[in-house]
C-alpha cells in the first residue's frame, strides 16, 4: 500500500513553485473613472490578473485607491512592484477624469514609475476592433451632445474624437464609411441617443452587447502594456487630461467675467 503524500512537503514544493516562477512582467496598474463606471485593473506579462468593475454615482476617488491596494494585496504584491501605470486620459466626465489621471499620477510620481495615458473612446472601441467594421465610440456629454469618435477595424481613427451632436457625428461616420457596411456602435452615448444614431445609420447601425458599452482598466493596462514595450510613456510632471471642450464652471466663469 502507498503511503499518503505528506501535506506539509506539498505545501512547501508548492511554495518553492510560486516563488521560482514569480509575477509576470511588466506589471501594470491601470484605472479608468471617466464615466459612472468606474474600474481599477492589475496586468501582469499582458494577462488580466485582477480587476473591479463599479457602477456609482458617488464620486470614484472614495474608493480608487482602496481597490488599488486591495487588488495588488490579493496578487501579493506591494506598489514597489508595479512597473508602471495606466490611466484612461479622456475624454469624459470632468471630474472623472482627473480622479483616474490625478490618482495615478501621483503614485508614478512619488514611486518614480512610468504613466502611460490611454485614450478613453479609444479604450472603449478596442475590445471591438478587428471585427471586420468601423466601431463608433461614445460617451455621453450632456448638453445634448457626446464624446465620440470613429476607429476602423486597424484601430486608426476616421472620425477624430470631439464634441458633437450625435447627428452630426452620426452624419460624419457616414462620410467617412461609404461602402454601406455595418457600423459597429458602443458606449453610454449611443445608449442615450439611440433613436438619433438609428435615424441616421440605419440597418447600419450594429449595438455592441450590454457588457460592452464601458470602458475597462483591464484594457487600458493591456493597452498600456504594449504602449510600454514601444516605450511611449508620459512626462508626468506635464501630462493633463483630455477634455474636448471647456467645463461648465469654465463657461459660467468667462460669462461672469464679460459682465
Amino acid at each position: 500500500m502507498t503511503d499518503k503524500p505528506d501535506i506539509r512537503q506539498l505545501r512547501s514544493a508548492k511554495k518553492r513553485r510560486s516563488a521560482e516562477t514569480g509575477h509576470a512582467r511588466p506589471i501594470i496598474v491601470a484605472c479608468d473613472t471617466s464615466t459612472t463606471v468606474g474600474s481599477v485593473a492589475i496586468v501582469e506579462g499582458g494577462a488580466v490578473t485582477a480587476e473591479t468593475v463599479v457602477k456609482s454615482l458617488n464620486s470614484h476617488s472614495l474608493r480608487i485607491l482602496k481597490d488599488v491596494e486591495a487588488l495588488l494585496g490579493h496578487r501579493e504584491l506591494t506598489m514597489n512592484d508595479v512597473d508602471a501605470f495606466a490611466t484612461a486620459a479622456g475624454p469624459g466626465s470632468f471630474t472623472g477624469v482627473r480622479i483616474a489621471m490625478s490618482t495615478l499620477k501621483g503614485l508614478a510620481w512619488s514611486l518614480g514609475k512610468p504613466l502611460i495615458p490611454v485614450g478613453s473612446l479609444h479604450a472603449l472601441a478596442w475590445p471591438l476592433l478587428g471585427r471586420g467594421a468601423p466601431v463608433l465610440a461614445a460617451f455621453d456629454a450632456k448638453r445634448s451632445e457626446v464624446y465620440g469618435a470613429l476607429f476602423g477595424p486597424d484601430g486608426k481613427p476616421l472620425v477624430e474624437q470631439a464634441a458633437l451632436a450625435p447627428n452630426d457625428l452620426a452624419r460624419a461616420c457616414l462620410a467617412a464609411v461609404e461602402d454601406g457596411g455595418p457600423i459597429i456602435c458602443v458606449g453610454e452615448g449611443v445608449l442615450e441617443y439611440h433613436d438619433v444614431f438609428k435615424a441616421t445609420l440605419g440597418n447600419r447601425l450594429v449595438l455592441a452587447g450590454a457588457w460592452e458599452a464601458y470602458v475597462r482598466a483591464s484594457v487600458i493596462g493591456i493597452i498600456g502594456t504594449a504602449e510600454l514595450a514601444a516605450g511611449r510613456i508620459c512626462d508626468v510632471a506635464t501630462v493633463e487630461p483630455v477634455y474636448l471642450r471647456r467645463s461648465e464652471a469654465e463657461i459660467n466663469l468667462s460669462k461672469t467675467s464679460i459682465n
